[in-house]
């Protein structure tokens, strides 16, 4: 028995397939990677979600263990675990189909009376896998985010029963390093096969430090190759079409960013964004929180000037209505909370001129 327990389960559409006839199966195949479906697809979906979640809230234990392999596997935890308070955390994929299941369970899981939080990363799909390295980099930051308050006193699990081997295979790799357990239940078993917690010390930011740009340009999708890698740890990198982050590596980085991105102002990725001194004084006089959102809104800018790549949300970039601040023509969104942080900038030619940091106007 354990008091608080953290349940990681990956969450395939096993809700969805269990059980359908073969003309859903066939369609079901066929939209498994869209996250947006026509209007005939997505009102054909919605009534079969609704269908499928009413079976399983009518049915009992014995038939949703039956119908959902992700119910299966949190019903095997539990037995095993018998936890007194629960924390469920659904991963699914960026697409339709996925977050449809992902709804479902999470509805049978709220009616047995547990806290239920999906979670996902906008490109986590299989078939697209620069997009999906990129979403498993977004998604350990997630994960650790729940993980590292919830580590004292609470017992951490993968559940890796359900789900899509592709995810699967990412997440027995960070959970061997970050979880107390990763969990599978394989098909017609009635017993956990158990992975205990690697005994490994991961690296610190004394050890990162040296490629702190070279993690900055993989988060923001930069091409690295081989040579701009040497040196750096091997376990914390994968090289497919290119370096990537390895789970160890999205890890680390998740760890240490903070520390590396709040010491000073950082370099820009782009020889296309100069940075004033005006720029420099202010962030000095930051605390470290806000720095790391300076850092990493002058990488997301960069990126968005030499590889076209969308901003983030919360980096909104826009031109300014006037001439309120000259010689700066645009704002870029720092921080939204309490006295909104802005850069304020200018074009010259094919650079941008990152003049002052002030509140919003």
């Amino acid at each position: 028995m354990t008091e608080h327990l953290l349940l990681l389960s990956t969450c395939g559409t096993s809700a969805l397939t269990n059980g359908a006839d073969p003309d859903t199966l066939n369609w079901l195949k066929d939209i498994a990677n869209k996250n947006q479906l026509s209007d005939a697809d997505a009102k054909r979906l919605n009534k079969h979600v609704a269908e499928r979640r009413e079976r399983l809230l009518q049915a009992n234990p014995a038939e949703r263990r039956r119908l959902s392999a992700e119910l299966n596997g949190v019903a095997a935890v539990l037995d095993r675990w018998k936890p007194r308070r629960i924390q469920h955390l659904l991963v699914h994929t960026d697409t339709a189909s996925g977050k449809a299941a992902a709804d479902i369970v999470a509805a049978i899981l709220e009616k047995d009376g547990g806290q239920v939080q999906p979670l996902t990363a906008p490109g986590l799909q299989t078939d697209d896998f620069p997009s999906f390295r990129e979403a498993l980099a977004d998604l350990t930051v997630e994960i650790e985010q729940w993980i590292g308050p919830s580590q004292q006193g609470w017992t951490t699990i993968f559940n890796l029963t359900g789900g899509f081997k592709s995810v699967n295979a990412y997440l027995q790799a960070l959970g061997m390093v970050r979880a107390d357990r990763c969990v599978f239940l394989f098909e017609g078993a009635s017993t956990l096969m158990e992975i205990p917690r690697l005994p490994v010390k991961l690296a610190e930011a004394d050890e990162v430090r040296p490629y702190t740009k070279l993690f900055r340009q993989l988060k923001h999708g930069y091409s690295v190759d081989e040579a701009a890698a040497i040196g750096a740890p091997d376990s914390l990198l994968l090289a497919v079409d290119g370096q990537g982050p390895s789970a160890l590596g999205n890890v680390v980085w998740s760890r240490v960013r903070k520390t590396l991105l709040g010491e000073k102002l950082l370099a820009p990725l782009s020889s296309k964004l100069v940075v004033k001194d005006a720029v420099r004084k202010a962030f000095k006089d930051l605390p470290e929180n806000r720095r790391v959102q300076v850092n990493e809104a002058l990488d997301a800018l960069s990126a968005y000037l030499d590889l076209g790549r969308e901003l983030p949300r919360s980096n909104t970039f826009k031109k300014l209505q006037g001439n309120p601040r000259p010689p700066a023509t645009h704002e870029l969104y720092l921080w939204s909370d309490g006295s909104a942080g802005r850069l304020y900038g200018h074009y010259d030619g094919a650079n941008f001129i990152a003049d002052s940091i002030d509140h919003h106007l």
